[in-house]
């Protein structure tokens, strides 16, 4: 029998046609029956395409939901959109999720809608711990090499996380074993191609495997991820990393109904170069003696640390994941890790000590050695169990948890004296060649660890609440943080406990277009040593909190063509703390009440033109500031009030596609200075066929060379510069 078949709005996102094909809403028409000789039936298939707002994350709601119905600003970056941007770890990713922003290159945050905010807020598989250790690699944030997506959440989520979670999170969700089997073995080269570099003259070469299927049967699945580098260059001469990544994962199904994963990561890292604490080279307006805006960066192929320096990393994680459906409304998952890392760093690292006698357009400058050594341990537990129930007329979808992190940070580092260091270790500014450098002080490597304990709990319940087209989502938390830090002989000891709740309203318009209003809260408790070390008497600190309000619309539009999120939103934090010297030293000072506020507009969208044509969007405006105080009204560091990253990309047939990326954003503040504005350029082309992968992406095409961030007194952290990636993978 004959069929004529009639397809529209089927013009797919570059290799996910049968993801589209699944999401499809069929609609078929049959024509009246003829004689049998010329029966013909017209099939008519009307599509709606499967993009990113019909995908399921658990991120912000710890529910199966998908984005669309979630109430908050949020992006999400699938493995393929980490490959085809080159992007190695997160915070490579803060280039094209507007918003988010890297700090300094020893400075353990990042900022999110202006607030400076720890990494520990960098989850994986939704558990929280602190990325790369204290020492070491410094503030490496976690590689994308084993991530299927990353989630980015704009703005707090205390209610399930607990403390500490400020401006915003990430949650990196790693690749889960998988039926089929399949081995993938690759290669990725990044060089660096420069007038300041070299041409193809540092090299960071990784080797790479992927290999899952069954074990046993299709009960027991398994997945090996590897990378490893056995010696990836810096861009900057003198600077190296060999570094090695295994996780290896097993999924068993226990029956119908239950599945446990168990899952053991490790990462081992030795860098000749240091820990980043001397990242920084010196700007043009350095040399003219006075420095309000940030020049070019002078010598940004070059290391102003020692050839002595260099920094060692190795971290454990072991991790266990049991999922059980009890029917098909209601399920139960529990999470549990315990992770490790030992690291230690030596840097010869620039001062602003005024020992050391160093000014602003003097060449010769001093500089003095310091050694850091970590030894941090987590423990980590979340248990929730989630279903769906109806009352009359009303739907409920409720997730009831409790989540636990136990933390053990061992930590110190130790400094030479600016009086011993003074003439003996000295470097120019115009010409980083010509140094000397003097012996490691005797007992600098030796350490003392601060230890310092915390314990994190969290018990929460939310409901989703469905009547007709309107959903109110409502929760309620109990948050306790219990310290305890040791320091020169001192015992510091605080807990802090509260109860919190969330509120937000998702309004469904049509099938097409949702409008959302959520409040959500950030508590962070104020640290137990800096109480007793410089409250002066004062105890009763409140801990700092935030109230975060968002206002939004999400619609899915041109049947899947044009999927787009408008944000409006405003932060505010109270109860902030700052240091203050009087006669008696610094005093730790508390302000009441409103203090900080940040408030603007975030913007992620993607429109399919048709012809294998995709264009994404994302932008943020965001005007954040002090309401009190000496910076009343000036914008935070590292927030430029206008961020924007877009990324094109065209399928031109099966095998070939290319793409085009842009990044600028407005100038940020940084301390007394300013970073200046920038537009960066990013291209690749790809090719697949059979079992083979290729793909080459140029960073940085430009190659613009400007400060990214400020490093160390008036030293700048570089850009990286233009860059070459070529990646080739085969499946066997």
């Amino acid at each position: 029998m004959p069929i004529k078949c009639k397809v529209k709005g089927l013009a797919t996102k570059p290799s996910a046609i049968q993801s589209v094909l699944a999401a499809s809403l069929i609609a078929v028409t049959a024509t009246p029956a003829l004689a049998d000789e010329d029966k013909i039936e017209h099939i008519l298939v009307e599509g709606q395409r499967a993009n990113d707002l019909k995908v399921k994350d658990t991120t912000v709601s710890k529910m199966d939901v998908a984005i669309k119905d979630i109430g908050r600003s949020m992006t999400v970056l699938d493995s393929d959109e980490l490959d085809i941007r080159a992007i190695d770890d997160i915070r490579e990713a803060f280039n094209y999720v507007a918003g988010f922003r890297g700090n300094g290159p020893a400075d353990r945050t990042y900022t999110a809608r202006g607030v400076r905010t720890s990494i520990d807020n960098v989850m994986v598989d939704g558990l929280r711990s602190l990325q790369g250790g204290e020492a070491g690699t410094g503030s490496r944030l976690p590689s994308t090499f084993n991530a299927e997506s990353a989630t980015f959440v704009r703005g707090p989520e205390a209610l399930l996380y607990g403390a500490g979670v400020a401006g915003g999170l990430v949650n990196i969700v790693t690749k889960k074993p998988k039926a089929e089997a399949a081995t993938t073995i690759g290669i990725q080269n990044k060089s660096y191609v420069s007038d300041d570099t070299g041409d193809f003259k540092r090299n960071d070469t990784q080797f790479t495997l992927d290999s899952t299927g069954p074990v046993m049967g299709e009960n027991l699945l398994y997945r090996l991820l590897g990378q490893h580098t056995p010696s990836g260059d810096h861009f900057q001469e003198g600077r190296e990393l060999e570094e090695t990544l295994i996780d290896f994962a097993l999924t068993a199904q226990l029956g119908e109904a239950t599945t446990i994963t168990p899952r053991i990561e490790y990462a081992d890292r030795s860098r000749t170069g240091g820990s980043s604490y001397a990242d920084g080279v010196f700007e043009r307006n350095f040399f003219k003696g006075e420095i309000t805006e940030y020049g070019e960066p002078v010598n940004r192929g070059e290391y102003y640390g020692s050839d002595k320096d260099k920094g060692d990393n190795e971290s454990k994680s072991a991790s266990l994941e049991i999922n059980h459906e009890f029917n098909d409304d209601w399920s139960l998952s529990a999470k549990y890790r315990h992770s490790s890392t030992e690291s230690d760093s030596l840097d010869l690292y620039i001062s602003d000590s005024s020992a050391l006698q160093n000014e602003i357009g003097k060449d010769e400058i001093n500089r003095k050695w310091v050694f850091s050594k970590g030894d941090d341990s987590y423990d980590l537990f979340d248990i929730a169990t989630q279903g769906k129930f109806t009352l009359g007329d009303i739907q409920h979808h409720v997730l009831a948890g409790y989540n636990y992190r136990d933390l053990d940070v061992k930590f110190e580092r130790n400094f030479q004296s600016s009086e011993e260091a003074f003439g003996q270790n000295t470097i120019s500014a115009s010409n980083p060649s010509q140094q000397s450098v003097g012996p490691i002080p005797e007992g600098l490597t030796t350490v003392d660890f601060s230890p310092k304990n915390q314990k994190d709990t969290n018990i929460y319940l939310k409901d989703r609440i469905t009547i007709d087209s309107t959903t109110v989502v409502a929760g309620v938390a109990y948050i306790k943080q219990e310290q305890s830090e040791s320091r020169s002989g001192n015992h510091y000891e605080k807990d802090y406990s509260d109860t919190i709740w969330d509120f937000g309203v998702v309004q469904k318009l049509n099938h097409d277009v949702n409008v959302f209003a959520t409040y959500s809260r950030a508590y962070q408790p104020v640290s137990a040593r800096h109480i007793a070390q410089y409250g002066q008497g004062k105890t009763d600190y409140d801990a700092v909190e935030g109230n975060n309000y968002e206002l939004g619309l999400k619609a899915d539009l041109l049947k899947g063509d044009l999927s787009t999120a408008i944000t409006l939103f405003k932060l505010e934090r109270e109860n902030s703390t700052k240091f203050e010297r009087n006669e008696n030293g610094y005093l730790l000072t508390q302000i009441s009440g409103k203090s900080f506020e940040s408030k603007g507009v975030e913007i992620d969208s993607t429109y399919y033109f048709g012809h294998g044509f995709s264009s994404t969007l994302s932008y943020a405006y965001t005007r954040a500031h002090d309401t009190i105080g000496d910076d009343e009204g000036v914008q935070a560091d590292n927030t430029p009030k206008h961020s924007i990253a877009l990324w094109n990309s065209y399928e031109l047939d099966k095998h070939w596609s290319f793409s085009l990326g842009g990044r600028y954003e407005s100038e940020r503040n940084d301390g007394n200075f300013v970073l200046k504005q920038y537009f960066e350029l990013d291209a690749g082309a790809y090719y697949e066929k059979d079992d083979w992968k290729a793909s080459l992406v140029i960073s940085n095409a430009f190659d613009k060379n400007r400060a990214e961030a400020g490093a160390n007194w008036v030293t700048v952290q570089p850009n990286e510069p233009r860059s070459v990636n070529l990646s080739i993978s085969y499946t066997l």
